[in-house]
């Protein structure tokens, strides 16, 4: 008799949001909605200019980089996970170095206070490679700090839901500026610096075609 008491009320705790579940819809009571996914990322796609040491001439700095938030350390302030390439030229055709390609991963911090601007740090590590007649190959290694400002950033939350208007959403809250520090060691061993502009792959191109192919929020 003890045990089938004892199997009922476990069943009575088991079934009992269920039977809740089932009684606000027969009341018609509106359900409770999912929440919101707490997901950010940047796909900066970045050009700037700046002079190094280490090819001892100014420099055309290209790069392209994912940062994914994997972790809020504040509800403004997030960790994320840094992935991409980071590539620097003479802009002096008669230098005698060549340039070279960063393929890096790294880790940085994303702080944004909503509505205002965002503030990215990044820090990442990678080999370097240079090309020569359709072959690449393995030069040094190297490292980059680079910071970067969005004075209109939208979260992508933000960003799909189309809170704040198609031109904030879809031109601005990508637009940035960044300013990136670089050591390296191809044989020989220098730094350089870097100042440019870039935009989201994301929230400038991407999420523009979708909005206007499907019924999304900015395409309404």
């Amino acid at each position: 008799m003890t045990r089938h008491r004892a199997a009922l009320a476990l069943a009575c705790v088991l079934l009992s949001p269920a039977f809740a579940h089932a009684e606000s819809i027969a009341r018609d009571e509106p359900a409770e909605p999912p929440p919101e996914l707490d997901i950010d990322a940047i796909g900066s796609v970045r050009v700037g200019v700046g002079w190094s040491r280490l090819l001892d001439t100014r420099v055309l700095s290209l790069s392209f980089e994912d940062q994914l938030r994997v972790y809020r350390l504040s509800p403004n302030v997030g960790l994320t996970a840094i992935f991409g390439m980071d590539g620097q030229r003479p802009l002096d055709f008669d230098s005698p170095r060549r340039g070279f390609l960063a393929t890096g991963l790294g880790a940085g911090l994303l702080v944004h206070d909503a509505p205002g601007p965002a503030l990215t740090l990044g820090l990442t590590a990678a080999p370097l490679w240079q090309s020569r007649d359709d072959s690449s190959k393995l030069v040094g290694f190297g490292a980059g700090l680079r910071v970067e400002v969005y004075p209109f950033y939208q979260s992508l939350s933000e960003a799909v839901h189309c809170r704040r208007g198609a031109l904030s959403t879809y031109v601005l809250s990508g637009l940035h500026a960044f300013v990136l520090g670089r050591y390296d060691s191809i044989g020989q061993s220098g730094e350089s610096y870097a100042v440019g502009l870039g935009f989201d792959l994301g929230r400038n191109v991407i999420l523009p075609v979708l909005g206007a192919v499907l019924p999304a929020a900015c395409g309404k």
